[in-house]
């Protein structure tokens, strides 16, 4: 069997832990519809802004937005 997950995702190493033969077999990207956060912060007038560097404002409002993303493929066998 083959999947895909994210760079830095624990699954391929739980897999292995479990007993299974995981194998990297490339990259690729995909379209995740939560690629890109937006971290936003309110202004005093009500509006919404991005966070700029060294604020100390509180980020009040998180937006996901599809975009493109890099995938790890691995091959996966039953031992």
């Amino acid at each position: 069997m083959r999947f895909e997950a994210l760079p830095g995702s624990p699954l391929p190493d739980q897999l292995r832990d479990t007993g299974y033969d995981v194998t990297v077999i490339g990259q690729t990207q995909r379209i995740l519809p939560h690629a890109v956060v937006e971290e936003l912060v309110a202004h005093a007038d009500g509006s919404f802004g991005p966070v700029t560097e060294g604020s100390t404002m509180p980020v009040t409002r998180r937006v996901t937005h599809a975009g493109i993303a890099t995938v790890v493929k691995y091959d996966l066998r039953v031992p």
